[in-house]
């Protein structure tokens, strides 16, 4: 039985019993009105309206309680709707520039939905014609990674996989301009926490990283890091070679000597001065 067919039972039930009563009054009046003394004729004929006026009356009821019963399955409706959505995921597939530098490109899902995603799957969609060289090695390289092969078994709210996928310098050296002219689409099947299916599609365009360009020399975070790496690995170095650095401090002493000298040499030359005047 489904959820629609209930509420039609009650129906029939609430119509069987307001009718019931109306139609066995009406029967008795209608019944009893063929040796009606003139005298009395008032009597059956407001009996006959009160019958009447309760069939109608069991009308409205009707009506109002089947209405009533609407308005409570379109609340439940939303209500489980809004469940619903406030524990949808949604995972989507991006291509991202690694922090390393511009031209690496990094496969990454993510779940940007407000619910819990369990059993990810991914399955590239095939197109009419053949693929071409480049999307067959972007698939062979998709292929080696574990999650994307078999699946995801839970990815959070916010929650990413992430891994390199390949180098546009790579590439364009490899197929030449036609490399921009990959084109994957990808279907993503996903359940929510309670076991509800759904799917998504999302697509690699690489035409639309033709022609972007970037200022500087990648993320400067990234180039911090690499200079604190080089800093590291000559303390390091200087440590294990046990080699003494040198380190030259300046006292307050020092520091008043070293006035005292260049007060002395600017009077020297300020003497010089005066005696070519003269």
């Amino acid at each position: 039985m489904n959820k629609d067919e209930k509420p039609l039972w009650m129906y029939w039930i609430l119509i069987a019993a307001f009718i019931s009563p109306t139609l066995f009054i009406a029967g008795v009046a209608v019944g009893s009105s063929a040796n009606i003394p003139s005298e009395s004729a008032w009597i059956y004929i407001s009996a006959i309206i009160s019958a009447i006026a309760t069939f109608i009356i069991a009308l409205l009821t009707i009506v109002l309680a089947v209405e009533t019963w609407r308005l409570r399955r379109t609340q439940d409706d939303q209500i489980d709707t809004n469940r619903r959505e406030n524990i949808r995921p949604h995972v989507e597939i991006f291509l991202e520039s690694s922090v390393v530098g511009f031209q690496f490109i990094i496969f990454k899902v993510e779940n940007i939905g407000r619910g819990l995603a369990r059993n990810v799957q991914f399955k590239i969609e095939h197109s009419e014609k053949e693929f071409l060289d480049s999307e067959k090695d972007i698939i062979t390289t998709l292929e080696k990674l574990s999650f994307f092969r078999n699946s995801l078994s839970t990815l959070g709210v916010n929650g990413t996989k992430k891994s390199f996928l390949f180098s546009f310098t790579d590439m364009y050296s490899k197929y030449g301009a036609g490399f921009y002219e990959t084109k994957l689409s990808f279907r993503i099947n996903f359940e929510d926490m309670e076991g509800n299916r759904y799917s998504t599609y999302s697509i690699i365009d690489l035409s639309e990283f033709k022609g972007i360009t970037e200022i500087g020399k990648g993320n400067p975070a990234y180039r911090t890091s690499i200079e604190l790496e080089k800093i590291r690995k000559t303390l390091d170095s200087l440590i294990k070679s046990n080699k003494r650095i040198k380190v030259d401090s300046y006292s307050q002493k020092d520091r008043n000597i070293e006035n005292e000298k260049s007060e002395a040499r600017i009077k020297e030359h300020l003497s010089q001065k005066d005696e070519k005047i003269l």
